[in-house]
């Protein structure tokens, strides 16, 4: 019954259909780690392994650099990737992590894989012959699709390949430069970016590699009847109305991938808006803290100019009080000489024109310690006034600098900052620092009255020695 059966499909399909549908990506399956009911154990050892990869190692070599520049240049740890796999994974675009297609020539009436004998069909032979050079050459022909699993079957019914792979799509401008994209791979290979739903990138790619399958097919002499996408055994009417109905899926299922397309690049524009404000805000703290530390600068600045003013303007006040001490002094000192030269007689020199002036001895000697002391006050004061002068200009240019540093902080645009900083270093109230003000004009009016009582006192000493 089965001979008779087969050669009336035979006749009623003389050519052999391609299959070329997506597989549901069962890596443990296809490996092989688990077996189903329809797997013939004893002919396992007749798989055809091409290549076997993990995951996690695939995607090392497709993103591992990509991650590694993405984290390098960014500033904060909690917007670095640890591992992309795991975010494709939780992905809310619905990504997948890879993409399998699975590859038949024929179905289990036209080609199964042994007889009624267990021995290798001649149909099978030249069905594996196909799917072997297309195995060989998918990575040649599709770079940006990832071969990290591939393996064909022949413990079941009919020869079939499990072809799964990654999608690398390169040139991102914005995160990673290199990321899994099914669309943006497609379109990097070649193909148009779709204008309908029958149009699309997907689409065109199943078209290209079932012409290279049926190309392959005619160089082994296998005749083609229809470009299919499905495996189940089914009539010519039943299979034509399957292949439209799976058509319609996968028209949805390429819509279904441009809208995660135009998610995937809202998200991509979201997180670099979110990068770029994370951004800015890290900036204007940094600022934040520079100008608080420019305040804290300036104010060290100013505080030390003022203690230089204040106590250049304590030392001039000392000097002040000298100097009209040493004014009295030349006043009496006047009044002295005055004196002195009421004493002098004047006497006409016989043989010149020029006077002498006599004097006593003990007058005499008294102008000369009244000119030497003279002479030394002159030279006090001098020195002193010297240093006064020094002083005043000391002062003048530490009062320039401290109006130059206000002026600084008002064009850094720190003055507010600058005031609720010095707020904070001022552990006393303006009220108290008015109080404070206002004891030390007392006490600075009480040392002047006690300077000037005792010029009084000494004015009068000097009164009374002379």
């Amino acid at each position: 019954m089965y001979t008779q059966k087969y050669e009336k499909e035979s006749d009623a399909l003389a050519a052999k259909t391609i299959s070329f549908p997506k597989g549901k990506g069962h890596l443990t399956h296809n490996n092989r780690e688990f077996i189903c009911n329809n797997v013939v154990p004893a002919r396992t050892a007749w798989n055809r392994i091409y290549i076997q990869e993990s995951i996690k190692d695939a995607y090392e070599k497709c993103f591992g650099q990509a991650l590694q520049d993405y984290n390098s240049v960014q500033k904060r740890k909690d917007r670095q990737k640890d591992d992309y796999l795991k975010e494709i994974e939780n992905s809310g675009n619905k990504e997948k992590t890879f993409y399998e297609n699975i590859v038949q020539i024929g179905k289990k009436t036209d080609t199964p894989v042994t007889d009624e004998n267990g021995v290798l069909t001649e149909d099978a032979k030249a069905a594996i012959a196909v799917l072997e050079q297309y195995a060989r050459t998918f990575q040649e022909r599709n770079p940006n699709l990832y071969l990290f699993n591939c393996v064909m079957h022949l413990d079941e019914a009919t020869p079939h390949l499990h072809i799964d792979y990654i999608p690398v799509a390169h040139g991102y401008k914005n995160g990673m430069k290199t990321r899994n994209s099914l669309t943006k791979a497609f379109q990097q290979m070649g193909f148009a970016k779709a204008v309908s739903r029958k149009q699309n990138e997907t689409v065109a790619w199943q078209e290209r590699e079932r012409e290279y399958l049926t190309e392959l097919c005619r160089e082994q002499g296998i005749e083609i009847e229809v470009l299919g996408v499905q495996r189940d055994n089914l009539s010519l009417p039943e299979y034509k109305t399957a292949m439209r109905e799976v058509e319609k899926l996968e028209q949805q299922a390429a819509t279904l991938d441009k809208r995660n397309e135009v998610l995937e690049q809202q998200k991509d524009e979201l997180v670099q808006k979110t990068s770029e404000l994370c951004g800015q805000v890290q900036e204007m703290e940094e600022k934040n803290n520079e100008l608080v530390l420019q305040a804290q600068k300036l104010t060290e600045q100013i505080e030390e100019a003022e203690v230089k003013e204040k106590a250049a303007k304590e030392v001039l006040l000392k000097h002040d009080l000298r100097a009209e001490t040493f004014k009295m002094i030349s006043k009496e000192v006047a009044a002295e000489t005055k004196s002195m030269k009421s004493v002098a007689v004047p006497v006409t020199n016989l043989f010149g024109s020029e006077e002498y002036v006599k004097v006593k001895k003990s007058d005499w000697n008294k102008i000369l310690d009244a000119f030497s002391k003279a002479v030394s006050r002159n030279h006090l004061m001098e020195k002193y006034e010297k240093k006064i002068s020094g002083l005043e200009r000391k002062i003048d240019t530490l009062t320039d600098q401290v109006e130059k540093l206000k002026r600084f902080v008002a064009s850094k645009g720190l003055g507010e900052a600058f005031v609720e900083f010095v707020k904070s270093l001022e552990p006393k109230t303006m009220k108290q620092k008015v109080e404070e003000a206002k004891d030390e004009a007392e006490e600075y009016n009480r040392q002047r009255k006690l300077n000037q009582q005792k010029l009084i006192e000494k004015d009068k000493y000097w009164q009374q020695e002379m």
